[in-house]
């Protein structure tokens, strides 16, 4: 019995933990997206620690969502100048589908210092500002916390994209995100270690691309199937003995 046991355990230990719903996908350097030239969404700026959230308006922001994509809590550390800040259609970013839909994360620390994210949720609407759907957990993976060891020193000049896992670009589709590229897009954030300038998010079509090469886990994971497999076997055989 033992070596089905071992061999399941070690099977078990392996299996990677599930992706929360926004899964970053890259660190892609862009240029020309400062205010006014890209979809933003929303500004936050404070010391230490910043939270934002704008719903179905502009006017409509505070700290972070409910559970019916309305934003509570304080609005203090939300930019509200022009094209600081606004609930998105999907069409101002080239979004047209869930496998493309992508919000684009800018940091702005000094000395492109670290910075690291501890809340980040996107609520859809349609037109009108009826609620549609909203997303739950995030994962910055292969970075430890979503810790940002490195960002950038100004506005606009880089961006760290986030899409859909699977599971949550199947579920948004089913609820009927997509159906109508004027839907529009709101956002929740929050992060800590802030030092510098103001934080921004906006919204934009972006494809992760392929990999090309297992990753560790997941070849791990492969190893220890092969081993739980080759146990089972031999444990038949002394059983059969």
């Amino acid at each position: 019995m033992k070596f089905p046991v071992v061999g399941g355990l070690l099977f078990l230990s392996c299996i990677p933990a599930a992706y929360g719903s926004l899964i970053l996908s890259s660190t892609v350097a862009v240029s020309g997206t400062g205010f006014g030239t890209v979809a933003t969404l929303i500004t936050i700026q404070a010391a230490s620690i910043e939270s934002g959230c704008v719903g179905a308006t502009s006017s409509q922001i505070g700290s972070s969502f409910n559970n019916l994509g309305i934003c509570t809590g304080s609005g203090a550390d939300v930019g509200t100048g022009a094209s600081h800040i606004g609930p998105q259609p999907l069409s101002a970013g080239g979004v047209t589908s869930a496998a493309n839909f992508a919000i684009v994360f800018n940091a702005n620390q000094s000395s492109g210092g670290p910075i690291t994210i501890t809340n980040l949720q996107v609520s859809f609407y349609k037109p009108d500002g009826t609620f549609i759907w909203q997303t739950t957990g995030f994962s910055c993976s292969p970075l430890v916390n979503c810790y940002f060891p490195n960002s950038q020193s100004g506005t606009g000049s880089s961006g760290f994209p986030f899409n859909l896992d699977a599971t949550q670009q199947a579920q948004a589709t089913a609820a009927g995100v997509f159906d109508n590229t004027a839907n529009l897009v709101g956002i929740a954030a929050s992060f800590s270690g802030t030092d510098g300038g103001a934080e921004t998010l906006y919204l934009t079509s972006f494809v992760p691309a392929p990999a090309g090469v297992p990753e560790p886990k997941t070849f791990v994971l492969t190893s220890a199937g092969v081993m739980l497999l080759w146990s089972g076997l031999a444990w038949k055989r002394r059983s059969w003995a």
